[in-house]
């Protein structure tokens, strides 16, 4: 697997899944990133219940993944156009 590096565009929040869109700043092709809170032991089993095939693993040793941000201190409102967060 090829490392990358994205240009984050929006960051949408459904409660127990984070999604982190952007475009990766080497292909120019978009990108999405769903980070999930649940148990993955739950996830693993609703995977293998449902019949899909066993995905492919890949060990990540060295690998560091920070997300941090930073807040303003505004209420943020939804974008009407979009549906999302307004564009930082």
């Amino acid at each position: 697997m090829e490392p990358i590096r994205i240009r984050v565009t929006r960051i949408i929040d459904y409660g127990s899944i984070v999604s982190i869109v952007g475009i990766d700043t080497n292909l120019t092709k978009q990108v999405v990133i769903h980070v999930d809170y649940r148990p993955f032991q739950k996830i693993w089993e609703a995977w293998s219940e449902a019949g899909f095939s066993q995905p492919i693993t890949f060990d990540a040793d060295r690998l560091t993944l920070n997300l941090a941000m930073e807040t303003d201190d505004e209420t943020l409102e939804p974008d009407n156009e979009s549906g999302g967060m307004p564009a930082a």
